[in-house]
């Protein structure tokens, strides 16, 4: 470990304690600051000890600086860098800090919209919600999902009837699966949080979809084309969703214990932290798959291209 001490000649420079305490930025961030080449390498002293000049302290200081901009550590040492072949960044960092900006904008709009959608469907089911919790114990079924379930679906078809894509949906369809494809022929992306518990939607195309949160427990997807579709966090235990077309899909975090894809082309998905329990597997297309922090216990890769991101 390296001593704390202040350096008695300080033309020689600063030990990485004084430095942190100058700056107050930890020793170990110092380090990792140095590793990203944000810092030059210091020099070392007779005993060893890093030893780091003026250039350090202010590259630190702009570091920190540039960080209360929203700027990132790659978009600060681009800025480094060009200082370090003698130039100003003036136009660069002002252009980094604007698009920063636009992206908040991007971001406050969503967070928004989002509110504007939780309100809408609260204010749906509100009247019927009690003050206090009740004991499920005599219950059969789950009052609180099927309220929150049909709020969902509801804002979702008035969303619709406002834009004039559907303007009286009565009783037009007897089921959710024949609504989901009906909204998607007209242009409906967003079925998140959507009830699709044993939907038939074997051979549709959903591309492009986003069923984040969506219940899809047991549903018949086989031969299902749903490139890029979004099932973030989405139930899709004991699916079937064999010789179904889902490169690039997202499965983040999604549990899809015991389901069937086999045969499937998953080139480019994406599992991060999904639960693949007990998964079929069998035949699929899994070059390019990220299987990242997926739990893969049971699961059968008979017959599969194991050419998966780890």
């Amino acid at each position: 470990m390296e001593p704390s001490e202040p350096v008695q000649n300080s033309a020689r420079g600063w030990l990485i304690g004084e430095l942190s305490r100058l700056v107050e930025i930890p020793s170990p961030t110092i380090r990792y600051y140095e590793r990203l080449g944000l810092l030059l390498a210091p020099l070392r002293s007779p005993q060893g000890y890093r030893l780091y000049a003026t250039d350090a302290l202010e590259r630190l200081l702009f570091i920190q600086s540039a960080k209360a901009f929203g700027l990132s550590l790659e978009e600060i040492k681009q800025l480094l860098d060009l200082q370090a072949a003698q130039t100003i960044p003036y136009a660069t960092f002002k252009q980094m800090v604007q698009q920063h900006l636009r992206k908040l904008d991007l971001q406050i709009q969503e967070l928004m919209t989002q509110r504007q959608n939780v309100a809408q469907r609260l204010d749906r089911i509100v009247e019927s919600l009690p003050d206090h919790d009740f004991s499920s114990a005599e219950l059969t079924q789950n009052p609180l999902l099927n309220l929150i379930s049909e709020a969902t679906d509801a804002v979702t078809l008035e969303e619709l009837a406002d834009q004039g894509d559907r303007p009286n949906f009565g009783n037009l369809f007897s089921n959710r699966s024949q609504e989901v494809l009906y909204l998607y022929s007209v242009g409906k992306r967003n079925f998140r949080l959507m009830n699709l518990v044993s939907a038939k939607l074997n051979g549709a195309n959903l591309s492009g979809a986003d069923f984040t949160n969506a219940k899809l427990m047991l549903a018949d997807l086989c031969e299902l084309s749903a490139i890029e579709t979004k099932f973030v966090g989405a139930n899709l235990a004991g699916a079937i969703i064999s010789e179904a077309c889902l490169q690039k899909a997202n499965f983040t975090e999604a549990l899809l214990l015991g389901a069937d894809l086999s045969g499937a082309n998953l080139e480019g998905a994406n599992f991060t932290a999904a639960n693949l329990g007990g998964v079929n597997f069998t035949g699929a297309n899994l070059q390019g798959v990220n299987f990242n922090e997926a739990i893969l216990a049971d699961a059968d890769f008979t017959n599969t291209n194991m050419e998966i991101l780890k």
